[in-house]
């Protein structure tokens, strides 16, 4: 390895190249099963709360999350 293939200490460090993508799928799980209880709930007659829609407001906020840390245009 030359001392030409690290980059210099006064460079900022090169961000991950998959910025997001873990909030993204965590994002899906977490709104995908939320859907995937109600509607076998629904199916089995059971009864919903409101704590149902915790985990799927936390889903959509862990997407945009997500999604705007992909955001790389430039400013």
């Amino acid at each position: 390895m030359s001392w030409t293939d690290r980059p210099p200490s006064w460079l900022p460090p090169v961000p991950p190249p998959h910025r997001g993508r873990a909030l993204i799928v965590l994002g899906w799980l977490l709104v995908g099963g939320t859907f995937i209880y109600i509607f076998v709930m629904s199916y089995l007659g059971g009864t919903h709360t409101l704590y149902t829609l915790i985990p799927l407001i936390l889903g959509l906020l862990c997407l945009i999350l997500g999604l705007l840390r992909r955001d790389t245009r430039e400013r």
